[in-house]
């Protein structure tokens, strides 16, 4: 009894591991979507899928294609994906800033994805996400340093990191030597002529507090203006500027543009 029991048990385990293909069927899409960064695409199948008919390979570039709408932007990508996993991710690098809206068309191509039953895709099967506004998110080189940035030392160059994940890390130079600021940061468009909110919570090389606006000019070879000014531990006479005043609005216009930064986004991480 106990022995017809435990191969009963054995019978169920197996039964609830193997896998829920069909014989016959074919694999299908369910869904793809695209990273806060536009930066990779998760697409979902039914089920398991695999690079060759026999349960084994992974999905790779050469299974899927990708269009983009929008034809001043091109991109290159890369598949990342286990074999028997149904999700595959597609890693994209765009040569330039990609705007919010443009859609992506994904397209998983026939005879290149199976599922464990060996049934292939038969025909091509596409299915389309949107990009998302990005902000701040991305790799930035400043071409227009602030005059205040210039008169503390920092004349040199400067770059900054804005994550995805809201971290950030800038690195300005003095004479050829590096500083580096790090912290997280959080963002929100304003209502103000396409300027956005920003807050920074510094914790390297102290700690303290920064807040201001910034705003994206995609026509303008992807560039963006940049102004920000401490608030914790507060400066005399220093508050930061504002998006219904715009640019120019530190301590209400006392600096004029000299707090003012300019930079070329240089890509997305």
């Amino acid at each position: 009894m106990l022995i017809l029991l435990f191969a009963a048990f054995m019978l169920t385990f197996g039964a609830c591991k193997k896998d829920n293909s069909t014989p016959g069927t074919q694999p299908e899409i369910t869904t793809v979507e695209i990273s806060n960064d536009n930066a990779t695409i998760t697409v979902t199948f039914n089920e398991a899928v695999y690079g060759m008919n026999n349960k084994t390979g992974n999905l790779d570039a050469n299974s899927f294609s990708v269009g983009i709408s929008d034809a001043t932007v091109t991109a290159t990508y890369s598949v990342t994906h286990v074999a028997g996993e149904s999700d595959a991710t597609i890693n994209l690098i765009f040569t330039n800033r990609i705007k919010a809206g443009v859609t992506i068309q994904v397209t998983a191509k026939a005879n290149k994805v199976y599922n464990s039953e060996g049934g292939a895709l038969e025909a091509d099967a596409s299915k389309t996400t949107a990009t998302k506004e990005m902000g701040i998110i991305g790799k930035w080189s400043a071409y227009d340093i602030s005059l205040i940035l210039v008169g503390m030392g920092f004349d040199d160059s400067l770059y900054a990191n804005f994550n995805a994940d809201q971290s950030y890390k800038v690195t300005a130079y003095y004479e050829g030597a590096p500083t580096v600021f790090e912290g997280s940061y959080t963002m929100e468009k304003s209502q103000f002529n396409d300027i956005w909110n920003i807050v920074l919570n510094q914790s390297t090389p102290s700690s303290l507090t920064s807040q201001g606006i910034f705003k994206i000019y995609t026509a303008a070879t992807d560039s963006m203006w940049y102004e920000v000014a401490q608030v914790n531990p507060s400066i005399a006479g220093v508050t930061p500027p504002t998006a219904e005043a715009g640019f120019g609005s530190t301590s209400s216009g006392a600096f004029g543009t000299m707090n003012v930064q300019k930079y070329h986004w240089i890509g997305q991480k």
